[in-house]
């Protein structure tokens, strides 16, 4: 089985930074040969992350790729910030009628990338925050 692909990124508050990212997914993505649909909840997942970790997790965030060829393409994304943590297990998950009629819309992050992803683990602890992501090309 060859190497995996790997594409390292260290983004900081430029604006669109994430943006960046967002393209290696897609060149990733389509080398590996996922469905425009599933490539673009795979960029829509990992865009949620980069921007929760530049807004909560400091001024800096890695963000690695790594596209798994073979019988069963996958894609792995790890994006890590150095803020204060936090309890993934205390974040609600939103509720579209109390979104609707709030004054600050943002809060549906963690429950898309959940919902783009076949798997995601946080693992945070004040100092390091690693969100995780899966997503095989059908599924893994």
């Amino acid at each position: 089985m060859a190497e995996p692909e790997r594409l390292h990124f260290v983004l900081s508050r430029l604006p669109n930074a994430e943006l960046v990212v967002v393209s290696g997914v897609e060149q990733l993505g389509a080398a590996l040969g996922f469905a425009r649909d599933t490539l673009d909840e795979v960029k829509l997942a990992v865009l949620e992350a980069c921007l929760n970790a530049l807004e909560h997790g400091g001024s800096e965030v890695e963000v690695e790729l790594v596209a798994h060829q073979g019988r069963e393409p996958w894609m792995e994304v790890s994006v890590v910030d150095r803020g204060p943590g936090f309890d993934p297990g205390t974040v609600a998950s939103p509720r579209l009628n109390d979104k609707l009629h709030a004054q600050r819309k943002r809060g549906w992050g963690l429950e898309l990338m959940r919902r783009m992803m076949d798997r995601v683990e946080i693992l945070s602890v004040p100092g390091r925050t690693q969100v995780r992501m899966v997503r095989g090309r059908r599924g893994v």
